[in-house]
């Protein structure tokens, strides 16, 4: 069976492949994959901040704590579609 890479996003809730190579799709997910992690940088950036924030109200620390987890999933996701590609995990 030939190594598909898996594609940081999905259709109609299953997941999505590619064959590997230097095509638009994989180009694609490239694209996506960085602007998840630099997604999440900034998110961290805004949750130490606002950890820091004496003054930061109890809605405004549930709120980053949302993103900060919504922000890990995403990171999360990245490394495990990266490990699939680098041990050639098979679709």
């Amino acid at each position: 069976m030939k190594t598909l890479r898996r594609l940081p996003w999905t259709e109609e809730g299953r997941a999505a492949y590619v064959p590997p190579g230097d095509g638009i799709v994989n180009h694609l997910a490239d694209l996506m994959e960085a602007e998840m992690l630099v997604a999440a940088e900034a998110d961290a950036s805004r949750g130490r901040a606002l950890a820091g924030d004496p003054a930061a109200s109890s809605a405004e620390l549930r709120t980053a704590v949302q993103y900060l987890a919504h922000a890990v999933e995403e990171a999360a996701l990245v490394a495990g579609l990266r490990a699939e590609r680098l041990l050639g995990v098979e679709a």
